[in-house]
């Protein structure tokens, strides 16, 4: 849930603020990472009143960066949005060269957020399932495209006005087609690595992972989105089009977690595979 929440909160601060430049929906993005994947860390802390011991190794760990990139994403994302929330005596504003300023920062900070999980399971040498550089590319795209399901979403359940609705949709068909392309070379890599990753991939599509990896994060997350981005082509609009495209963006999100679900539960240890042996 960390992995999940922390890519699709900051996908969505990007997505809310560089194309619909939708404060609502901004400050869902920044609050999703900041709560969200905050508190799904913490459940998971074995002693909670440590966790600033997390910070205190990025030269090594990519754990550490990642939770500092989650700071300084907050800072920044926090300090742009602050004009805009009820904190009107701030000296800029989201126009100002100073508030674009930290914009920018923000949505640097933001991809590093989204990025960065990906980096951590490539780093796990000993788990060939995840150690692949697919890892990092394949998470940020997954980020983004969760990114623009979020923001459909909430500017749907607030009332709000899409704007540029045709590039989003085009941008969303762009990054479900590039999410399946990753996902086919990430199973082909798998099948002609190691026996560890091989037995992964047999795990993936034979057992009961299949369910996950298969039917919702391939079919239902990838497959029938994309072919619900092309409502316009079908001759539909109005409502109907409305509720297509929140289905196409409940499923993608739902794919989402279940490919991050799906290739967590698949890794394995190599050494531990070849002592099965």
């Amino acid at each position: 849930m960390a992995l999940f929440l922390g890519g699709i909160g900051a996908g969505q601060f990007v997505i809310s603020t560089w194309f619909i430049h939708s404060t609502t929906s901004a400050l869902v993005g920044l609050l999703i990472v900041v709560v969200g994947k905050t508190a799904a860390h913490l459940v998971y802390l074995g002693q909670p009143t440590r966790f600033y011991r997390l910070f205190l190794r990025p030269r090594t760990s990519w754990i550490s960066r990642g939770l500092i990139f989650m700071v300084v994403f907050a800072v920044f994302a926090a300090a742009y949005l602050a004009p805009d929330v009820g904190f009107g005596w701030v000296p800029w504003t989201s126009e100002t060269t100073l508030g674009q300023a930290l914009w920018v920062a923000a949505v640097l900070s933001a991809s590093l957020v989204m990025v960065y999980d990906g980096f951590v399971l490539a780093s796990c040498k000993s788990i060939t399932a995840w150690n692949t550089a697919l890892m990092p590319p394949l998470f940020f795209t997954y980020a983004i495209a969760g990114g623009v399901a979020m923001t459909f979403l909430t500017m749907t359940i607030t009332g709000g006005e899409i704007l540029n609705q045709s590039t989003m949709t085009n941008l969303d068909a762009i990054l479900l087609t590039t999410m399946s392309a990753l996902v086919v070379i990430y199973i082909a890599n798998m099948a002609s690595s190691t026996p560890t990753a091989r037995e992964s991939l047999r795990r993936l599509t034979t057992t009961k992972l299949a369910i996950s990896f298969i039917g919702f994060a391939i079919v239902a997350g990838l497959l029938v989105p994309l072919t619900l981005t092309y409502y316009d082509q079908l001759g539909v609009g109005g409502t109907v089009a409305s509720v297509l495209l929140a289905a196409s963006c409940v499923l993608e999100l739902a794919g989402d977690l279940s490919v991050r679900h799906s290739i967590l539960r698949a890794g394995l240890h190599a050494s531990v595979f070849s002592e099965g042996f």
